[in-house]
């Protein structure tokens, strides 16, 4: 019976050992919804107008998949710099696991894009673009689905980056930042 006991002690010490301690991008969102510093904005699908968007049949499905986007913002002032630079860090270590594979980077004038995902390449998960600009500051957005492509993903964030796409839930998310960044 000792050697029962001392098995399942070793067994439950080996798998305390091996849990993941690393900390995951939803600890993230959950930890800094409630921040003063922060904008959080979660919009569920419900809330992308999908009928009077124009959109070819790739963006149309690459749009349908979409479940829920997670939105979290620290607009840079005089007072957080410091922190912008930690939180860009922590960000960027937490994006760098094996789990996220990168999609596409781009960047131009102090700004900084990286779009990630999670999952297999045939049914995404996650979609994850993480911006940083030296002037601005920090946008951390998750787009969580099914079925997701990479490569629809990658067509409808350049239809948003072309302006094709005018969603007017995110309107909002812009005027929030536009009226924090200027105070």
């Amino acid at each position: 019976m000792k050697n029962v006991f001392k098995i399942l002690g070793i067994v439950c010490i080996s798998l305390l050992m091996s849990c993941n301690s690393e900390p995951s991008l939803q600890k993230y969102f959950v930890d800094h919804q409630g921040d003063v510093d922060f904008i959080a904005v979660d919009v569920p699908s419900s809330l992308l107008d999908k009928e009077t968007v124009k959109l070819n049949e790739e963006e149309k499905e690459a749009l349908e998949s979409i479940k829920k986007v997670n939105f979290l913002a620290l607009p840079l002032n005089d007072n957080n710099e410091i922190r912008f630079e930690e939180e860009s860090v922590a960000i960027n270590k937490i994006l760098s696991s094996e789990k996220y594979e990168t999609l596409m980077r781009f960047g131009s004038n102090g700004a900084k894009v990286v779009l990630k995902y999670q999952g297999e390449e045939d049914d995404i998960d996650e979609v994850i673009v993480f911006a940083t600009d030296q002037k601005k500051g920090l946008a951390l957005i998750r787009v969580l689905g099914d079925n997701m492509r990479p490569e629809k993903m990658v067509k409808l964030a350049q239809s948003v980056e072309k302006g094709k796409i005018d969603l007017d839930a995110f309107k909002m998310i812009g005027e929030t930042i536009s009226d924090n960044i200027g105070d």
